[in-house]
């Protein structure tokens, strides 16, 4: 095992005690923690455990900070954009796979606010008050991005066009704004000047956006998990689609139709036609030239900040890596 495996593993250890003391100092009825803990890392992709915390984690490091110090920060951010995750799937009913989806709503609700509350319980253990106050100020502010985003987007539903610029728009405000956030509890807590936190900020966001247009394109056509496009939601591929279909097929026309009726309208008849069009219409194309431009700004960006190498490369190679 090479040393940064090492502390990578050491640094999951200690995320792993730290949670478990909170829900401890909580004094949670058993069921709650076993929700809590079979929610945690359930939406884990990679294998990489606790995303959100080891992302907050980084960018303490590439200002030169001590990761311990940061910890506060980084669980309170791993348990924040859990909870927005499971708002997220109640609100667009996917995901169905996941153990809160399993819930009744009513029980995932109370799930995800138990969630968003103990982040908060979290970040009073930060004992500078100052940064106590600053990181308070970031979650609630992301919130309510996020908040606004999804309010949009579900408005967005109803229509039968957006544009292009509005899409990136949304998907800045709700997924740019949590890996943001990250970034920036990260910087603030490991000691980087205000330049460094904004930097990162910015680096961020760009990072959010291009997650978030891979996740488009990769969920377009998985109908088993993601209701996107029966349910109408924007997502990239679709926006892209109704941007240049301007005089839609009536083929296309009568799959808009179907939107909002279920899998079992949606046969493999209709499965195939649309998969079809997406390859006639260069879909997966240029989601991947919007996904490389936002990779190459936040690659930008991270190897332009004044730190010392040593503190960019697992920047860079998280970028590099997220394909």
């Amino acid at each position: 095992m090479g040393v940064e495996e090492e502390m990578s593993q050491q640094l999951d250890q200690a995320i792993f005690t730290e949670i478990n003391e909170i829900i401890s100092r909580a004094q949670l009825n058993a069921e709650m923690v076993n929700l809590i803990k079979s929610a945690l890392n359930a939406d884990n992709k990679t294998g990489e455990l606790f995303p959100w915390a080891n992302l907050t984690l980084l960018s303490c490091e590439c200002v030169s900070g001590i990761p311990e110090v940061a910890l506060p920060g980084a669980i309170a951010m791993e348990l924040f954009a859990l909870a927005a995750d499971i708002f997220d799937d109640i609100q667009d009913q996917d995901n169905d796979n996941l153990p809160w989806r399993k819930l009744a709503n009513a029980n995932a609700i109370n799930l995800a606010i138990c969630l968003l509350m103990l982040s908060y319980e979290t970040v009073s253990n930060i004992p500078d008050n100052g940064h106590f106050r600053e990181i308070i100020t970031i979650l609630n502010r992301t919130g309510i991005s996020a908040i606004d985003g999804q309010f949009q987007e579900f408005q967005y539903d109803s229509r039968d066009q957006i544009t292009l610029e509005q899409y990136f728009e949304l998907v800045k405000q709700k997924s740019g704004s949590l890996t943001s956030c990250a970034c920036k509890i990260g910087a603030m807590l490991g000691g980087g000047s205000e330049a460094l936190v904004w930097e990162l900020d910015q680096f961020g966001e760009n990072l959010g956006i291009m997650c978030q247009i891979r996740n488009d394109l990769n969920d377009f056509l998985d109908f088993e998990k993601k209701k996107d496009f029966l349910n109408n939601t924007k997502t990239l591929p679709y926006v892209y689609l109704l941007s240049i279909l301007q005089r839609q097929p009536e083929r296309f026309k009568e799959l808009i139709q179907l939107q909002g009726k279920g899998l079992h309208k949606f046969g493999n008849e209709e499965r195939d036609y649309l998969k079809q069009i997406a390859i006639d219409e260069g879909v997966a194309h240029y989601c991947k030239v919007m996904y490389e431009v936002f990779r190459q700004k936040a690659l930008e960006i991270i190897m332009a900040i004044p730190v010392p190498e040593k503190g960019k490369e697992k920047m860079i190679k998280l970028v590099e890596e997220s394909v």
